[in-house]
């Protein structure tokens, strides 16, 4: 039995009412949330320090970065991976996170996001505790993150 947790996300970027963001607008949004997290979960993470910035043998950006979580007060390394101009993969010794930018069938435009979180050694019981913590994690994260890309915006900042 895996000892992880498997969570996808979705939400709308631009729901009704809302000044449309362009694909542009929250590719830049998420090239930003490489190098400042906090701007994008500042009730999860309070500091992100950029490490290196290298490019992988296919051309992508690789940024290591350490971020500063708030609930455990531990600083985490990640490898972050941009993959222009769909996705960006954050990988840590505690789970991996992918952002997606997707397209629905009439152009709209959604923010998906993907966690793995590992609890190794958890059981059965432990790992359905974390997941109901971990599915409202998962909201929060997406839908900050839209709230941020569109104060972002209006402020011209992407």
């Amino acid at each position: 039995m895996s000892s992880a947790n498997n969570i996808a996300y979705t939400a709308l970027i631009n729901p009704n009412g809302s000044t449309p963001l362009s694909r542009d607008q929250v590719w830049a949004g998420l090239l930003l949330k490489i190098r400042s997290a906090e701007t994008f979960v500042p009730a999860a993470i309070s500091h992100t320090k950029v490490l290196s910035e290298s490019i992988d043998p296919a051309g992508n950006p690789v940024t290591v970065r350490e971020v500063f979580f708030l609930e455990s007060g531990k600083t985490v390394r990640e490898n972050v991976v941009a993959f222009e101009p769909t996705r960006v993969d954050f990988q840590q010794n505690g789970g991996n996170i992918s952002n997606v930018i997707s397209e629905g069938a009439n152009g709209e435009l959604y923010m998906t996001y993907i966690f793995q979180w590992k609890h190794d050694g958890a059981s059965k019981e432990e790992l359905e505790a974390f997941l109901v913590k971990e599915k409202s994690m998962a909201r929060v994260a997406v839908e900050g993150t839209i709230q941020a890309l569109h104060q972002l915006a209006l402020e011209k900042k992407l």
